[in-house]
């Protein structure tokens, strides 16, 4: 899901179910327009079968983790709704493909050695990510807590007791897909090309699509668009089938405008 929007330049956020940002609520009102449409599912992630998108054993682009100085960062909690100028265990991840990000671990995890063994419980799964879901991802917010995890403003946000579940339920690589598309694709996406196939398509991928049309439409379809397009051996003929039957033009969309997707090393 998304999170709200902050008052400064920074985008929306999303998260799996709910956005975190600033100022106002957690979650976007339904558009009642189109809520007779009737999605195949209630959410991707929950898919039977969707889980099995990105493995643990498959490639990563992470490459290393190294301690950078601490200094006061702002930073979103979702426990508390706020966010909040901390004062942070501070480390600069280094990815093969060039990128780099700054992950941000609260203070609460007490010693730099605790942040870092933290930190290294996520980074080959976000290393997993194509590039182009990465490529807005400037930071990584880490807070203890069983909350959603979040995409948006340059960032990915982590509840590491919610973390923990979502590996144990084998989805966290599938939760990071969804929560990446929000970083580093809804800031270029949500545009008339992209209403235009929404109208062609009538349809939305999901429920939770349907509802939050503008905020959770391009999340929730990226990565069924990925696995139609480069993991096709993963998911089963009949979702394959579903996901092609149901939003066509987005597929389009995302073959026009997504380049070539090159997979880790």
């Amino acid at each position: 899901m998304k999170m709200p929007t902050v008052v400064l330049t920074i985008f929306t956020l999303g998260v799996i179910g709910c956005a975190a940002g600033a100022t106002a609520v957690l979650l976007g009102t339904p558009n009642p327009s189109i809520n007779d449409n009737n999605p195949p599912f209630r959410g991707t992630l929950w898919i039977p079968g969707s889980s099995e998108i990105v493995n643990t054993s498959d490639p990563s682009f992470y490459n290393s983790l190294k301690k950078i100085p601490d200094a006061p960062r702002l930073m979103f909690d979702r426990r508390t709704g706020t966010f909040n100028t901390l004062n942070p265990f501070l480390f600069e991840a280094d990815f093969s493909d060039g990128l780099k990000i700054e992950i941000q671990v609260n203070s609460e995890f007490e010693t730099a050695e605790n942040a870092e063994a933290t930190a290294l419980i996520y980074l080959y799964a976000v290393g997993q990510l194509p590039t182009i879901l990465r490529e807005e991802v400037k930071t990584i917010w880490l807070h203890k807590g069983d909350k959603d995890f979040g995409g948006g403003n340059n960032n990915l946000l982590i509840h590491h007791g919610r973390g923990l579940k979502l590996i144990d339920l084998g989805v966290l690589e599938e939760v990071f897909l969804h929560e990446a598309s929000h970083t580093s694709l809804d800031p270029h996406h949500y545009g008339r090309e992209w209403q235009i196939a929404q109208s062609a398509d009538v349809n939305f991928i999901s429920m939770y699509a349907r509802d939050y049309p503008n905020r959770e439409d391009i999340a929730e379809t990226f990565p069924m668009y990925y696995a139609l397009r480069y993991k096709t051996s993963r998911i089963s003929q009949d979702l394959l089938q579903t996901i092609e039957n149901t939003v066509p033009n987005r597929i389009s969309y995302f073959d026009q405008y997504i380049p070539e997707i090159a997979p880790a090393p």
